[in-house]
């Protein structure tokens, strides 16, 4: 083992009030004393793998060779892999639902793959409902200490891992049907268009652009939980909206598309909430037109 570990960038939906993830960080050091634990972000909601992936994914191009160990893990206990997934210089640690694909395939691609469920460095016994302690954070403190992981799992077909799709934008001459990938706590929303895209689009700096909420019907007769399908949100009317590189060129209280931190589109208001205003959530679709 090497003997500078590399840090662990922490990330699960476990919240800050419990103790999940202090007892994982308990583990880490019992088992690689004096590796730094980087905590990237507890708050990810319940479940909401996307979410993670994306936040997972946003760091993954600053650090310094690291283990990324993340538990967002709604299938907990059930028949999914737990993974080590190698990309770049980066291990991924985590389950086998998407969550560390994004990441992985920012930091070069998955080039190893390997199933750690049974793995001998996990814990015993096993609780069915906590990997994040007894299998994520004992593998992710071994590889931090310079362990390979062909000694802690099984090495598995690359291919066979599970991507996370996300929904791709339709761009033409005039019109960008773009959907709400994610909102942050300011209600800022990241939006579907990269930076490539959006230098092949229409939208150009300084520019006045209409953002019209759309929903088909087919959309609003399904629903979602945090959206019963029995009350549809009333739509707002179509909003002129200017395409800037920062909130402080717009007036206070005003909306602005930009490019945001990650060089994703964004839908935001200057010191207020575009998610309140626009109605809108994640998958929901907003299109975007010359004014």
């Amino acid at each position: 083992m090497s003997t500078v570990p590399r840090p662990v960038v922490f990330l699960t939906d476990f919240g800050y009030e419990d103790e999940f993830t202090g007892v994982c960080r308990v583990v880490i050091d019992r088992i690689s004393p004096g590796t730094r634990v980087i905590d990237l972000t507890h708050g990810i909601a319940p479940g909401d793998v996307r979410r993670g992936a994306l936040a997972l994914a946003a760091a993954a191009d600053y650090a310094a060779p690291a283990v990324f160990l993340a538990v967002v893990d709604p299938g907990v206990g059930t028949a999914r892999r737990a993974l080590v997934l190698g990309a770049g210089e980066h291990f991924f640690v985590g389950p086998d639902n998407g969550l560390l694909w994004l990441a992985a395939e920012r930091a070069g691609g998955v080039t190893a793959a390997f199933e750690i469920s049974n793995s001998p460095a996990r814990l015993e016994p096993v609780m069915r409902t906590f990997h994040g302690r007894d299998i994520f954070s004992p593998v992710a403190a071994r590889l931090a200490a310079g362990q390979s992981p062909a000694t802690l799992g099984e090495e598995i077909d690359p291919q066979s891992v599970v991507r996370i799709e996300l929904p791709v934008a339709e761009v033409t001459e005039d019109t960008v049907l773009v959907t709400v990938l994610a909102g942050d706590r300011y209600g800022n929303l990241t939006l579907n268009l990269g930076a490539e895209q959006i230098e092949g689009s229409f939208l150009a700096r300084g520019m006045s652009v209409s953002v019209e909420v759309d929903r088909d019907d087919e959309r609003e007769g399904r629903g979602s939980a945090a959206r019963p399908a029995s009350k549809p949100p009333a739509v707002p009317a179509p909003r002129k909206v200017a395409f800037v590189s920062a909130f402080g060129e717009v007036e206070v209280g005003e909306a602005l598309l930009y490019p945001d931190s990650s060089g994703s589109l964004a839908l935001a208001v200057n010191r207020g909430d575009a998610s309140a205003l626009f109605g809108l959530e994640p998958d929901d679709r907003i299109r975007l037109s010359p004014d």
